[in-house]
């Protein structure tokens, strides 16, 4: 239900999710802005969902794996969505300058590894992507595992931006041995299968042509694409709209 006045809506959403249900209430403004403006709004939806998909592993009998200090996964291809791409961006430049140097660093060391290794690795993704072929974005993923490049934001084993980190990073979760985390063999590696992805629904958000363009990208990429990402954001709209748009795929 949305009850709506002249400069904002207020929203009231109850959603199923899995086994259980979601429920908020939230009041948005009717003005034009920029969809990375309501990622907050998504990262705490993002944790609501992945709270009801550790409750059922739990009630299957199951645990999860992960835990502070593991960053075995740190070291994985990471899909952000455009808006997440605009959103960190603004984020790098509120870092102590020492450490946004650090941070810079790091992401072209990796950038120059990836060209060294001359895999073309990003075109064969967004081709694999576009194609919907899972299997193949698998096999990229694990190859660019293998390179072993470690976000940069990665520090002292921890997520140096945790409360901001993507997506995708909130969604991944093992219940098998962490010690497979180390060498990811999909044949022993067992994720948590969540009810629904937020992050993919933000992508196909994120997209200005469903033909063309993936509304995501590898974070590796984020600085080298600093400007495209700017320029490629969707056209701004009613912050109501987007979140209308965002419950709809949610509930679908």
């Amino acid at each position: 239900m949305t009850d709506v006045n002249p400069q904002t809506a207020t929203v009231n959403a109850e959603i199923r999710i899995g086994n259980r249900t979601i429920r908020f209430s939230a009041q948005f403004s009717n003005e034009a802005i920029q969809l990375h403006e309501l990622l907050p709004f998504f990262q705490n939806i993002t944790d609501k969902v992945v709270e009801i998909a550790i409750a059922e592993v739990i009630e299957s009998g199951k645990r999860i794996s992960c835990h502070n200090g593991c960053s075995a996964c740190c070291s994985h291809l990471v899909p952000i969505s455009k808006a997440e791409g605009a959103a960190l961006l603004n984020l790098i430049e509120t870092l102590p300058e020492a450490r946004r140097s650090e941070v810079r660093s790091r992401f072209a060391k990796n950038m120059a590894a990836l060209e060294e290794a001359g895999s073309g690795l990003f075109d064969k993704l967004k081709k694999a992507a576009l194609d919907h072929d899972k299997e193949r974005i698998k096999a990229i993923g694990l190859a660019y595992f293998d390179l072993d490049l470690a976000c940069p934001f990665l520090q002292d084993q921890s997520c140096s931006i945790h409360p901001h980190r993507p997506l995708s990073c909130r969604e991944f979760l093992v219940v098998s041995d962490p010690v497979y985390c180390v060498k990811p063999d999909p044949a022993v590696v067992e994720n948590v299968v969540l009810p629904k992805r937020v992050s993919s629904i933000l992508y196909n958000m994120s997209s200005r042509d469903s033909n063309g363009d993936t509304g995501f990208m590898p974070l590796i990429q984020l600085l080298a694409s600093a400007e495209s990402i700017q320029i490629e954001q969707p056209a701004p709209a009613p912050a109501i709209d987007w979140v209308n748009r965002f419950l709809e795929s949610l509930g679908g």
